[in-house]
């Protein structure tokens, strides 16, 4: 197993494995990046920093370094539960090409009113009005009514991913979901990304049906676990 500390190299080595993945660009922010682990023969493991070392392990036997406190291993590389770790959850990441040509929306709906819909119809939503990532809102409205929202968001890397899509409860089943994301791929090129990503809970299987219709396509399902 070969240990780097240069972002470059490990960067490389990623890409080497997935050519088409555009995770490494996404989930490792350079000024974040501590060290990466690989072998050569598919696995590789990469450290940042992220409320102490947070571990991403790719691949079917990847290393688990002892000093993470939190981290995702691929499912396929899970056998056992690490020694200290729990389980705590699985979730998968997806990317899409952006379509170009898209309309920017303006805004209907005040901060108030998205913190409202959020915490009523979406309440495990990643961010809500107000933080810093936040680049605009997408908001699906009819007769006056908000009926769905995503917030497309400048991650630490830089990329634009999509988070907090949400719909009206009583509304679901009707391809709201659908009209936030197709939006979402028109107004990100406004903010110069020609593909946007996103992670989804495994379990989300309604979310995983959505995305899988509009292309997105999987890049890692990860188990992720705590060391308390």
């Amino acid at each position: 197993m070969k240990k780097t500390d240069s972002f470059d190299l490990a960067e490389q080595e990623y890409q080497r494995l997935f050519p088409d993945s555009p995770f490494f660009q996404v989930w490792i922010p350079r000024e974040l990046f501590e060290s990466a682990h690989f072998d050569g023969a598919g696995n590789i493991s990469i450290t940042r920093v992220d409320n102490g070392l947070f571990g991403i392990a790719i691949g079917s036997n990847p290393y688990i370094a002892p000093e993470w406190n939190r981290f995702s291993v691929e499912s396929k590389g899970v056998r056992d539960v690490p020694s200290g770790a729990e389980y705590v959850d699985e979730w998968d990441c997806y990317w899409a090409k952006t379509v170009p040509g898209g309309v920017l929306s303006e805004r209907n709906f005040s901060d108030d009113v998205i913190k409202d819909f959020l915490e009523l119809h979406a309440p495990n939503s990643s961010v809500f009005p107000g933080n810093d990532e936040i680049l605009c809102w997408i908001e699906i409205v009819e007769d006056g009514e908000l009926l769905g929202v995503g917030a497309l968001c400048r991650w630490q890397s830089g990329r634009v991913v999509i988070s907090s899509v949400g719909t009206h409860t009583e509304r679901r089943r009707e391809g709201i979901g659908r009209k936030v994301m197709e939006e979402a791929l028109a107004a990100a090129p406004h903010f110069g990304a020609n593909f946007i990503s996103l992670g989804v809970m495994h379990g989300n299987e309604s979310a995983q049906r959505l995305y899988q219709g509009l292309g997105f396509t999987l890049m890692h399902n990860f188990t992720y676990f705590e060391r308390r």
